[in-house]
């Protein structure tokens, strides 16, 4: 492995050792999924926060849950338990399909709300948090797709498995054949249920899109018009289109200043939503990376 390569993965190990895992989906005999959870330092016995799940970009065929490590970092400081949540993929999970990750959003949700003391969570306060597939996992979640139970491997399937706020980054909102993604799913009903435009309705809980105007993977119109539907609906949805950013804008390794912007309006929606505080006047930022306005 060349050094550059070996020294990623000791940076992203020691971001794992930081955190606590939990499994919360065995899968067959010798196989589990995690969550690692990074709590606040100021975590208090018996004050239940505010908890954030980010699933992870790729389109159902890939990715890591290190991804949204720094994103993580930055909301534990915030007040906010926050987790990195595993998926199927598959390149995790040769035999899976996309609506196994479905699946997986919906235990992930209910797992932290079985276990909502232990980690010290509000169970009124579930927030989602995801990219691209991840999104999509978010959204279905928070739009109540029909997603089969998963009835196999699912130890509390009575609990409540929708999030109070959804943060949906590019999310896949139509999928068809001709669109990024559709190669991993197996017919049209798998497209259909994962399509985030076939599930609008009224009574979503309070939602932010973020979406690239130059992104070549996943069309900005579908954005344009899925958030146009949302709000006539009524729903409490924001919608935050990002000016020539493609599909990268929310990582900080790829595009730090766009990183920034993004986190600070997740951050605005959130306080917006009463699910964080205000930062208290006088109080240090935690966003240090850097912040040039100009370039937007």
């Amino acid at each position: 492995m060349p050094k550059s390569f070996k020294d990623v993965a000791e940076r992203q190990q020691l971001l794992l050792e930081m955190a606590q895992s939990f499994t919360y989906k065995p899968i067959g005999e010798q196989d589990e999924l995690d969550i690692h959870f990074y709590l606040p330092k100021d975590l208090k016995e018996g004050e239940p926060r505010p908890v954030i799940l980010f699933f992870h970009s790729g389109a159902f065929d890939r990715g890591s849950k290190i991804q949204f490590a720094p994103h993580a970092l930055y909301f534990i400081e915030r007040g906010a338990v926050c987790g990195l949540v595993s998926y199927r993929t598959k390149e995790s999970h040769p035999e899976t399909n996309p609506t196994e990750a479905l699946q997986d959003g919906v235990s992930a949700i209910r797992f932290v709300r079985q276990y909502q003391e232990k980690l010290h969570i509000d169970p009124e306060k579930v927030v989602v948090l995801g990219a691209q597939a991840g999104a999509t996992i978010a959204g279905c979640a928070a739009m109540n797709a029909p997603i089969p139970d998963d009835c196999e491997w699912e130890k509390n399937p009575d609990q409540n498995g929708h999030p109070n706020a959804a943060v949906l980054l590019s999310p896949f909102i139509k999928i068809s054949r001709e669109h990024y993604g559709a190669e991993e799913f197996v017919d049209v009903a798998e497209c259909k249920r994962a399509s985030l435009f076939r599930h609008i309705k009224a009574k979503c809980p309070p939602m932010l899109l973020v979406a690239g105007t130059a992104d070549r993977l996943i069309p900005f119109e579908h954005a344009e018009q899925f958030a146009l539907k949302m709000q006539k609906k009524r729903n409490v949805f924001e919608f935050l289109p990002f000016e020539g950013r493609g599909s990268n804008y929310f990582n900080l390794n790829v595009d730090p200043v766009s990183y920034e912007v993004c986190l600070g309006a997740i951050d605005n929606f959130l306080v917006e939503q009463g699910f964080l505080e205000e930062q208290k006047e006088g109080q240090e930022d935690v966003r240090v990376i850097s912040w040039r306005e100009t370039d937007f």
